[in-house]
């Protein structure tokens, strides 16, 4: 897998899983217009990547680019997961309210707390 350490004007620094990764890529980079030179170290996962600014290889290399995909975590699952540790019903209804807002904390504690859990409660 290949990460970005860091991309600047004219350079970008490669961080690769293995050795053999970074010689493969480096094998590959082998006569791609635009790269002007390669900096590594013999025992190092690194890369540095010299290339012309518009070049096929800036192009190639500013596609490599992977944004990592974070989950966040929204009112909606707070709230699912910690009704259950809540007893009260009052204390419910507020914490579905000031998570969800009036209408939809209204109809999700309406809807679950007084008719589905009884009902799964009883016939489970």
């Amino acid at each position: 897998m290949i990460e970005y350490v860091s991309l600047r004007k004219g350079e970008a620094r490669l961080y690769f899983s293995s050795t053999a990764e970074r010689e493969l890529f480096l094998r590959g980079m082998n006569g791609v217009e635009g790269v002007e030179g390669v900096e590594y170290k013999e025992n190092t996962r690194t890369l540095l990547i010299r290339f012309k600014e518009g070049s096929f290889a800036h192009y190639l290399i500013e596609n490599l680019k992977r944004e990592k995909d974070y989950q966040r975590l929204e009112g909606e699952d707070v709230n699912f997961y910690l009704q259950p540790f809540l007893k009260h019903p009052v204390i419910k209804l507020a914490f579905s309210t000031a998570l969800l807002g009036w209408k939809v904390g209204l109809i999700s504690f309406a809807v679950c707390s007084m008719f589905l859990t009884p009902y799964l409660k009883s016939n489970l």
